[in-house]
């Protein structure tokens, strides 16, 4: 009996110091662990999650205010997107009115926020040319005493394309509608004979009307 008491005795003791190797060994695992997590947290290799992208706002359109008046349907203050041009504005006007000067605007300018766009009538677009143009000995009644009457104007039966294009309004491709012109049916007999060359309207000849001859 005491040979099997003490067997059983050391058979306990044996599984006693086993389970203790055994906790030890499972606490040596976890320290193990932590200590790897702390290092690499000190070095900077923990992951760091990483934002949702932002979404992206569509760009603010841009609104300009342009105050249009003279000879239009309705006049007013019109609301009209950025980079809006003249012939917008009018169409937003309900456009020319009969007696309009449609060719004293430039229809293809652009717009800026605040701009007044003025529409003249025929007649008043006239009157503002001849203020325009007058020679300052004219307006003193000095134009045919001092015999400088046809001074400066460039005569259409004999200018070349370079001089038309000095007038007011006319460009590389009106000055050779004009020489193809006088080629065709021989020269100007008057200067409102321009007006039927092609591309030039009573507005353009309005306003080189001061500014030519014929002869």
């Amino acid at each position: 009996m005491k040979k099997k008491a003490a067997l059983l005795w050391i058979w306990l003791l044996c599984a006693a110091m086993t389970g203790c190797r055994d906790r030890e060994a499972e606490f040596l695992k976890e320290a193990e662990a932590e200590e790897t997590a702390a290092a690499e947290e000190e070095q900077g290799n923990t992951p760091v999650p990483s934002e949702p992208p932002k979404a992206t706002e569509p760009p603010e359109k841009k609104e300009i205010y342009v105050d249009v008046c003279g000879a239009v349907a309705e006049p007013g203050v019109f609301c009209l997107p950025e980079g809006s041009r003249v012939f917008q504005a009018i169409e937003a006007a309900g456009g020319f009115l009969p007696e309009a000067a449609e060719n004293y605007v430039n229809r293809a300018q652009g717009l800026s926020d605040g701009e007044q766009l003025y529409v003249p009538t025929r007649e008043e677009a006239l009157t503002m040319e001849r203020t325009d143009t007058a020679p300052a000995g004219e307006e003193n009644g000095e134009g045919a005493e001092s015999g400088t009457e046809h001074a400066g104007k460039v005569n259409l039966n004999t200018a070349d394309e370079s001089e038309l294009c000095t007038l007011t309004g006319v460009g590389a491709s009106k000055a050779k509608a004009i020489i193809a012109y006088r080629e065709e049916n021989g020269p100007f007999v008057s200067i409102e004979d321009l007006m039927k060359v092609e591309g030039i309207k009573e507005g353009t000849f309005h306003k080189i009307k001061d500014e030519i001859e014929v002869g």
